[in-house]
């Protein structure tokens, strides 16, 4: 009976002998395990990615549902704000226009009694103003040269009056403390 027994599948392959063509194949189907094995391990970690994802989309859902009111109760404050800033500014504009004659005349009643302009005032910058530069001489007309030297009228240039230095005050002689003599 030995004899009348059917091949095995491996026995029919070593009848192929060295160039078994099925060789190949059984390559392909590990190869091909291997990726399946490969891809479900990447949908598992999509899977948990997806998750993760889930919780931090949740988390700014609670976020924007906690700060979303108060921000549309601030928006409009802020607007009115603006407006009225910009309404004030406006003013102000107005204000310091219709204010110039009077600043210069300020100006000019300060510079009568040597106090320093009030251009600072004006300005709103916080600076001093920068010191206006001296006048030039007055330079005498060009004469031709002449035999002779005449004298020539010059006029004297004008000169501001130099500012007074403020009086010190003496103190006050406290009187004698009169003695008394012990009797």
């Amino acid at each position: 009976m030995a004899d009348n027994d059917p091949l095995g599948l491996g026995e029919l392959f070593t009848l192929f002998g060295q160039t078994n063509p099925f060789a190949g194949i059984a390559k392909s189907v590990a190869q091909f395990q291997r990726g399946v094995t490969q891809f479900l391990d990447s949908v598992e970690r999509f899977n948990q990615t997806m998750d993760e994802l889930n919780g931090v989309a949740k988390r700014v859902n609670g976020l924007l549902d906690t700060v979303e009111e108060p921000i549309k109760a601030f928006v409009p404050q802020v607007t009115r704000t603006i407006k009225t800033a910009d309404q004030l500014v406006d003013v102000l504009n107005d204000l310091s226009r219709r204010l110039t004659p009077l600043t210069q005349l300020a100006e000019s009643a300060g510079s009568m009694f040597g106090l320093r302009p009030l251009a600072a005032l004006r300005s709103g910058s916080g600076h001093r103003p920068e010191p206006e530069p001296p006048t030039p001489p007055v330079k005498a007309p060009a004469t031709r040269p002449a035999a002779k030297k005449t004298p020539t009228n010059k006029t004297p240039a004008k000169k501001t009056p130099a500012k007074k230095a403020p009086a010190k005050k003496v103190p006050a002689k406290k009187p004698a403390a009169k003695k008394t003599s012990a009797r």
